[in-house]
């Protein structure tokens, strides 16, 4: 795995208390099955943070299983546009969209590319014609030979061999292969944006933020901090804007931060091994709560998200209730508190 790296706890003068990870640390967080590609492990997690791949189910990636020609074509739309929405599909499949995109629009495709072969496997000489595309213009819709594609794809450092001689581009692409494509491509096309790979938690006054961002915070402060956003969108429970970056997703609400979201686990604070500035600690089967009282501050730490918002309705009710557990002596006196 790249770039390992542990937690780390540091507690200033001023009592804050800081928590660092890197989210790749342990990408088991995110997939249990992918020990053998070690070498694809923070690939996997950035692509995974872009929305431009995802698991096969619940915490599986199958890193070894073959992509279709649908499907990489899906992620390289996706890599040159992030905020790409695919608005139905009229006359085809649910790749319809990406594939007049990729050929009509971008001309990362030629003529020669059937619909026919979307749900077929795409071999690694047919992704290094569509990368030679993607990274030289001149190239757009035309026929790219073998030889210049594989010359203009590994120079530019997109595809290696699977060996130090053998580029293997008569083999069909694996997943992990393609969240490894993927990735050099965010990185080349400079999308990625302001990164935050490493989660830092502060707690401070009876409020939490992570990397700077905290709920309150105006769109303008949270843009000086993290950029521009990749995509923006609307929250599914109550239709509140969005706005999409590589490690975090931020909810507003009336103009300001309502919830601050980071893209990654903290097995620490899931496990309830940290003393945030004093907060109530409170858990149940999955998932671990930290809580201010008095300022109605939730951090919360699921299996694959750290997120913070305001909470002075529901999140007390349910301590109340008896459906959390009381970790720490400040979280059993907030109980005592509420009977």
């Amino acid at each position: 795995m790249k770039r390992i790296k542990k937690w780390t706890t540091v507690l200033t003068a001023g009592g804050v208390l800081l928590l660092s990870l890197n989210s790749t640390t342990q990408a088991y967080w995110l997939f249990k099955d992918i020990d053998q590609v070690a070498w694809a492990h923070e690939s996997i997690v950035n692509a995974y943070q872009m929305n431009v791949i995802d698991g096969i189910a619940d915490h599986e990636f199958a890193p070894q299983s073959q992509v279709t020609w649908a499907q990489f074509i899906k992620m390289v739309v996706l890599t040159d546009n992030p905020a790409f929405k695919a608005n139905g599909a009229s006359n085809g499949g649910w790749w319809q969209p990406y594939f007049e995109e990729a050929m009509q629009g971008k001309g990362f495709i030629d003529g020669s590319v059937k619909k026919e072969q979307m749900n077929k496997p795409i071999s690694r000489l047919e992704l290094a014609r569509i990368v030679s595309r993607v990274i030289d213009p001149s190239l757009r819709s035309k026929p790219v030979d073998d030889k210049a594609a594989a010359d203009i794809s590994r120079k530019n450092g997109i595809l290696q061999g699977r060996t130090d001689t053998d580029l293997a581009l008569g083999q069909n692409l694996t997943r992990a292969e393609a969240a490894v494509i993927i990735d050099r491509l965010f990185e080349k096309n400079g999308r990625y944006g302001k990164r935050h790979d490493t989660l830092q938690v502060k707690a401070e006054n009876g409020n939490f933020s992570l990397n700077g961002l905290a709920a309150g915070q105006t769109v303008e402060e949270v843009h000086a901090l993290l950029g521009k956003p990749f995509a923006g969108g609307k929250d599914e429970a109550d239709g509140n804007p969005q706005e999409f970056y590589k490690n975090f997703v931020v909810t507003y609400y009336e103009g300001k931060a309502s919830m601050i979201t980071f893209k990654g686990a903290d097995q620490d604070l899931l496990q309830a091994k940290k003393d945030l500035g004093g907060a109530a600690v409170f858990r149940n089967a999955d998932t671990t709560f930290y809580y201010f009282p008095a300022s109605a501050e939730l951090l919360t730490a699921a299996d694959s998200t750290v997120y913070v918002r305001k909470d002075g309705k529901n999140f007390p009710s349910y301590v109340k209730g008896g459906e959390l557990e009381a970790v720490n002596e400040a979280a059993k006196a907030y109980e005592k508190q509420l009977k």
